[in-house]
């Protein structure tokens, strides 16, 4: 009992911190997996415990999103749907195997996100203002395209998939960073979902360190989201580059430490 105290004493409020981080841009998960791994949780149940915390906060933060009408629901829910497959795919990918390889997925993961994402800032990405599509074949393919890629990246690995959303709205469709990033939340919570019932299935969820971090991501992210739908895009954008930073000291320090 001590040593879980201990665990959740370090481990709520870095998950509070992750939650906020999410909510603005996504990317909380770079702080909640290796928190997990830090508090001494194995690596499957620290993926099982992340993706019921992630599927609680995202889904705060897509409370707020919706409410402030920052999704495009007809590019959302098809994305979601691919992301079903992708997700359950990559989820039962990783549960066949071993944790080195995973830990080896985890470094390449992170290295992919910050080079995306380095790309990324050479396009203003910040002047696309679209906020709603009309359906096409075009349109609804390019969203499902999306949903399979996130749900793909979400299952094998997952922190920075609301920044990867944000991105591939923004330079593939044109939207707006924040109906980016609403959607991208949408998709995540769909894509989490179906990745935390395969590790309830598994048996690898321990639910006395994955309850109490699940309810502080949820305040975390609801805080998160206020603030990136009150601040605007340019503020969604400077945090984005923070998650980058982080990123790329926590890529460093997995490579030598």
């Amino acid at each position: 009992m001590d040593q879980l105290w201990q665990q959740l004493l370090f481990l709520c409020p870095m998950l509070l911190i992750a939650g906020i981080v999410d909510g603005i841009s996504g990317g909380g998960g770079l702080i909640a997996l290796p928190s997990y791994l830090i508090a001494g949780v194995p690596i499957t149940s620290a993926y099982a415990c992340n993706k019921m915390q992630s599927f609680s906060g995202t889904s705060a933060s897509l409370f707020k999103y919706a409410k402030n009408k920052f999704i495009d629901i007809k590019s959302a829910l098809p994305a979601a749907l691919t992301a079903t497959v992708g997700s359950y795919l990559s989820t039962q990918i990783m549960l066949s195997l071993e944790d080195k390889t995973k830990n080896i997925i985890i470094v390449t993961a992170t290295c992919f996100v910050i080079l995306l994402m380095f790309f990324s800032y050479k396009i203003k990405i910040d002047s696309y203002t679209v906020t709603q599509l009309t359906p096409s074949k075009v349109t609804v393919s390019l969203s499902l395209c999306i949903g399979f890629i996130l749900g793909l990246y979400d299952g094998f690995f997952g922190p920075g998939g609301g920044t990867i959303a944000i991105l591939l709205f923004a330079l593939i469709m044109k939207y707006d960073l924040r109906v980016g990033g609403g959607n991208g939340k949408f998709i995540i919570v769909v894509s989490n979902l179906i990745s935390m019932v395969t590790y309830l299935i598994h048996g690898d969820m321990i639910y006395s360190i994955a309850i109490p971090c699940s309810i502080s991501n949820i305040i975390g992210s609801y805080i998160g989201a206020s603030l990136a739908t009150k601040k605007g895009t340019g503020f969604v954008k400077y945090v984005s580059r923070g998650v980058i930073i982080a990123l790329l000291i926590y890529t460093v320090v997995k490579l030598f430490f």
